[in-house]
């Protein structure tokens, strides 16, 4: 169903169901700088970081990479590979941990929205739900449901507001 991971693009292999044909996944191309704010389940505020994500199109996969800022100092760097697998849904990998072990499943709702669901690759198990409402152009907002894998509870949320800087 998944391709392997790779430091680089795979080659285009489904050529039936073009990437930058859909409606949504294209409009998000660029460079995007977010403010995240993570949230416990009663919403009390966890953290707060910067993020630089920079997502393309490259021979029909969807490639991306997320460098976030902490406050105190420490930097995270990220990489996001997704593969078409119908008209309006993509199966999205990494290779760094801990997305490694996730299944993330991205699909288009309407012109706008995108929802991707994320589980356990071994269990199933939903960890997080997310949508990215892109509101412009230039602008989106991005909300996080995420869940205990232990045992499916509520554990939190990231909401983040987001601007295309290039």
């Amino acid at each position: 169903m998944s391709k392997a991971i790779t430091n680089s693009p795979i080659s285009d292999t489904n050529t039936e169901i073009k990437l930058e044909h859909f409606k949504v996944l294209p409009k998000f191309v660029g460079t995007w700088e977010g403010h995240w704010t993570r949230l416990d389940k009663d919403a009390n505020e966890i953290e707060r970081f910067t993020s630089i994500l920079n997502q393309n199109i490259v021979n029909n996969q969807w490639v991306q990479t997320n460098q976030n800022k902490y406050p105190n100092g420490r930097i995270e760097n990220l990489r996001f590979f997704g593969t078409v697998v119908s008209n309006s849904t993509l199966i999205l990998e990494s290779p760094d941990t801990p997305y490694c072990d996730f299944l993330m499943l991205v699909e288009e709702v309407g012109a706008n929205l995108i929802i991707i669901n994320v589980s356990e690759k071994v269990t199933g198990v939903t960890l997080a739900i997310e949508t990215i409402n892109l509101i412009t152009s230039n602008q989106r907002i991005r909300t996080l449901q995420k869940f205990h894998a232990q045992n499916g509870e509520l554990s939190g949320f990231i909401i983040v507001n987001e601007r295309k800087i290039n």
